[in-house]
């Protein structure tokens, strides 16, 4: 019985390790793997933008002169969709999203 009841903490104890930690980890904010450097958006359209953040949370999306601000629900997640749709760009354009934590995204084309 004792050898049961030793493995049992063990495993509350790394659960509870791991559960702590997903919450660490979601407290930033993050965007899906669709978003990265180097992208090339589509001209000609009101761009989606969604990720994750702390419940509550504001997140500001700003790209090639738009800023736009949205919070997370209660279970963390957030969207927006820019006004104003993307127009053609020549260089880079610049594209970041900001909450508790900031992610700036380099040699973004539109």
């Amino acid at each position: 019985m004792a050898y049961s009841i030793s493995y049992l903490r063990r495993f509350v104890f790394v659960a509870g390790a791991f559960a702590l930690g997903q919450a660490a980890v979601q407290a930033e904010v993050k965007l899906p793997s669709v978003f990265g450097d180097h992208m090339v958006l589509q001209q000609g359209q009101r761009l989606p933008v969604w990720g994750w953040a702390e419940p509550g949370e504001s997140v500001t999306v700003s790209i090639a002169g738009q800023s736009h601000t949205t919070e997370a629900d209660k279970n963390g997640a957030w969207n927006l969709r820019l006004k104003k749709s993307l127009k053609a760009s020549k260089s880079p354009v610049a594209f970041t999203v900001k909450g508790s934590n900031t992610i700036d995204f380099k040699d973004v084309l539109v």
